[in-house]
Parts: C-alpha cells; structure tokens; sequence
C-alpha cells in the first residue's frame, strides 16, 4: 500500500496533469445532477448522483420530472469476456417527498430489462420469472416502494436499493461501465421497510428491518436482518458515510437436496449451510479541486455457521477512484482495487480446503465524454490479476459504452 500512495500522485500527473494533482475543493456534494458526466464520484444505489453546485441565485425552480429512463448498450473483449449487447433498458416512475411539509407521499418504481440486469431479481420470487432469457437478457423491478415523509423523518417500504457500497447499478450514473469485485460481493435490494432521520443537512440516519438481502417480496428463503447506516458531511469538501446489515441468511436447496452457496459468497462453489452474516462499507468523499476528487470505500464483511458460531467465511476489500473533470461534458477516470475473500471449512465443505482464499487486484482506466446534453460514451480499459484457491490467472480488458437518456 505504501507502494500504491507513493504511484498515485505520479499517476495523476501523468493522466490529468501536473496541476490536477495538487488543487483542493469539491464540488459533488452540493446537489444532483442533470446530467451524470458532472459526476465526480459513483453514489451507492440510494444517493444522489453528485454534481455541480448551482450559485443560489441561478438556481430555477423546474417541475418534477415524473418519468425519465435510460438505454445503454456496450461492447466488451478480453479477460472479462467478450460480448457486444444491450446492458439496459432503464424506465423509472418517481414522485419525491417534500421535507419542509409535515406530511408527504412519493414512490419510486425502476423497472430494467438487459444483460446486466438479471441480477435484480433475487431469489427468483415476484419478478425472477420474468423475461429470462438463454442469452442473458432479464427483466427486473430493481425498486417498487412508497415513501412517506414527515419533515425531517421519512419512511420507505417496499423494494429498495441498497445503503451498502458505492458504484451504482444504473450504468447512466457510473463512472466505469465494469464493476469492483466489492460489488459483485454486495447486496443489491432489499424488501421491507427504512426509516430515515435528518436532523441537519450535515447529518442522516437510517435504520431499516428488511427481508435479508436480494429476495423479493415472497422472500423464498424466509432471512431477515436489519439495516443501519450514517452520512455526516463535515463541510463542502469531505463527507463520510457508514452502512451495515446484520443478516440471518438460509441456503437454497439444490436438486440433490444439498445446501448451495448463499447469494454472493461463493468461493469455490462450497456449500456453507444457515449463516449469520455481518456486511458493512465505509466511504470517503473528498474534494482536491474545482475539478479533481478522490473517493475511497472498504468492504468488510464474515459470516458464522449459526448452528456452532463458527466463522465460515470473511471478506475484505478496498477501492480508490479518482475523477477529473476536463470541461462540463468531458472527464477522465482512474480505479484501483484490491479485494480479498476467504472460505473457512471444516472438511465437510464439498471438499474445499480447511482455508481457502482468493486476492483479486484490478486498476481501470475510463473515459466519459457527453456529445449532447442526454448522450453519453464511455470507453474504458481494465487490467486484473487474481490469486483464487491457488491458481493464478491475468488480463487485459477492453470496453465503451453508448447511453442516451430522457
């Protein structure tokens, strides 16, 4: 790591310029973005995709927009395989809560179909049956939830994004059109309800009691859990943010009647039983300029056989992105991350080693470039180098990405 901190600042150098490295300020914090190359960090699924302040006096009041969506197709070849196919079609319905009334009604309802949406749909139950396809392509509800506020408190109950980790599902608001490996070993959704405090704009706090994590309404599976989570903005230039589930998860059923792998713990394909699980992320957010910002998140997360409150298994990882934004339309980015996960047995575990454990590192480089105000490209190129049961493995990946939005 002392390594990567003495690279950083010459990378910087080298892909944005020696002034880029050495300015302060931040300017994502202040409010959302008409459009996302203004972004200057990924937010997690149930955040604000950041953006530009707008001066006080400039500011506009514009209608609600009720209705708005997204398509995004992307190519891809190398390590991380080779395909060319539409990621998304993004349609979502959404009225907002006032929090200067005391009392207010709004929902959300996101509803995708593409390759990179199957995922949203959990543990097969509500809308897990629809559109799947042999191709990969899938239709999802990814959120389906009313909100009620009352001033300062306000309530969500349905199916909602995650408060866990960074990079957001919806392609149109990402920086990169690949994922962390973090990413692919956090919680999408969840079913139930979330409470959500603001005392002061500087300040919230969230608490949730939910259906476990990626199940739908029927909740299959019967987990349960509870969410928790804080954002505190220190000042304009630095925000820091919290999240955590405590989770009793159950393990599917395969056809032999065999417990499978829960979810996104996975390694080695070995079957760990009923677990209770601990997963949180911690994010920084910080300002180095008009128009630099840095951004860094950590997972961490273990899971006990509930039966013996033995640990079976423990993840670990770390992201760091920087962002420089060249003009309003045109911005480079660079990712790095190291990300570890270990499977701990017992001799019982489909033959898996007492310890088994996987280092994943990958650095990605993109683009994002804005030709008109609702179109979006964004090329990237990827290289990863994994560790997983022993067995080495590397390569190059090479992408870009097409949006429009309305």
């Amino acid at each position: 790591m002392k390594k990567l901190a003495c690279i950083t600042p010459l990378l910087c150098s080298v892909l944005f310029g020696g002034a880029a490295a050495s300015a302060v300020d931040l300017d994502y914090l202040n409010g959302a973005p008409a459009k996302p190359i203004v972004a200057s960090a990924m937010p997690s699924y149930t955040q604000e995709v950041a953006a530009e302040a707008i001066p006080e006096e400039a500011a506009v009041e514009e209608p609600e927009k009720w209705l708005s969506g997204n398509v995004v197709g992307y190519w891809m070849d190398g390590y991380k395989g080779t395909d060319a196919a539409l990621a998304q079609a993004w349609l979502t319905a959404h009225k907002s809560i006032d929090s200067n009334r005391p009392f207010d009604l709004g929902y959300q309802i996101d509803a995708l179909f593409g390759t990179m949406n199957g995922q949203c749909f959990g543990d097969g139950g509500f809308d897990g049956k629809w559109g799947v396809t042999g191709d990969g392509y899938a239709a999802s509800i990814f959120q389906a939830y009313a909100e009620v506020g009352m001033g300062k408190l306000s309530a969500k109950i349905g199916k909602f994004g995650t408060i866990l980790g960074f990079e957001p599902l919806d392609a149109s608001a990402d920086n990169f059109l690949t994922h962390t490996n973090m990413y692919d070993h956090e919680p999408l959704t969840h079913s139930g309800g979330l409470l959500t405090w603001a005392p002061e704009d500087a300040l919230e706090l969230s608490v949730g009691l939910v259906a476990g994590s990626d199940n739908s309404f029927g909740n299959n599976f019967g987990d349960t859990g509870f969410l928790f989570g804080a954002t505190l903005n220190l000042d304009e230039n630095l925000s820091v943010s919290y999240a955590g589930e405590l989770m009793q998860v159950h393990s599917a059923l395969g056809a032999d009647r065999t417990a499978q792998s829960f979810g996104y713990y996975d390694l080695g394909g070995a079957s760990i039983g009923d677990q209770n699980e601990y997963l949180q992320s911690v994010t920084v957010n910080l300002g180095l300029s008009d128009k630099l910002s840095y951004s860094f998140t950590t997972n961490y997360g273990t899971m006990e056989d509930r039966a013996t409150r033995t640990q079976r298994y423990s993840q670990f990882g770390l992201a760091n992105y920087l962002t420089y934004k060249h003009t309003d339309n045109f911005s480079s980015n660079l990712r790095y991350e190291y990300y570890t996960q270990q499977l701990e047995g017992d001799g019982n575990l489909d033959g898996i080693e007492k310890e088994s454990k996987g280092n994943y590192h990958d650095i990605t480089y993109s683009i994002n470039y804005m030709p008109m105000e609702n179109m979006f490209i964004l090329p990237e190129i990827r290289y990863d180098w994994v560790d997983e049961l022993g067995a080495e493995d590397n390569g190059v990946t090479g992408a870009v990405g097409f949006g429009v939005l309305f």
